[in-house]
């Protein structure tokens, strides 16, 4: 069976995050897929062909340790199976469990080899 499907986005931060959305539609093409605030968090998706980023802002950002771009999440087809794999091969996890924000949609987050940090989407 296989896992991993492919890149789902990358994540960026946004400092400004209209100035963001500008920029990535008006100058690069991207459209504009979604936007949502999570609490203090505001989110907007944009794609351009098969690429999807999604920029992020936040009020009182906690320091970035990840860097600009927070993450790459990738799309796979059983988010709990892969998360047993990553435990079983001693991956350095930043949760306990995937968290479910939709029907069969659900989010992971762990490190690889350098630090990065990489998240796992189903949906």
């Amino acid at each position: 069976m296989v896992l991993f499907l492919g890149l789902d986005h990358v994540n960026i931060r946004a400092a400004d995050l209209e100035k963001a959305v500008q920029f990535y539609t008006g100058v690069l093409g991207f459209s504009l897929v979604n936007r949502l605030q999570l609490g203090p968090v505001k989110l907007v998706f944009l794609s351009l062909g098969t690429a999807v980023i999604e920029l992020r802002e936040e009020k009182n950002p906690p320091a970035c340790r990840d860097g600009l771009v927070d993450h790459l999440a990738l799309r796979v087809a059983d988010i709990f199976a892969a998360v047993r794999l990553l435990k079983e091969r001693g991956v350095e996890l930043l949760m306990p469990e995937p968290v479910e924000i939709g029907p069969n949609h659900y989010y992971f987050f762990f490190r690889g080899p350098s630090g990065e940090k990489i998240e796992l989407m189903q949906n």
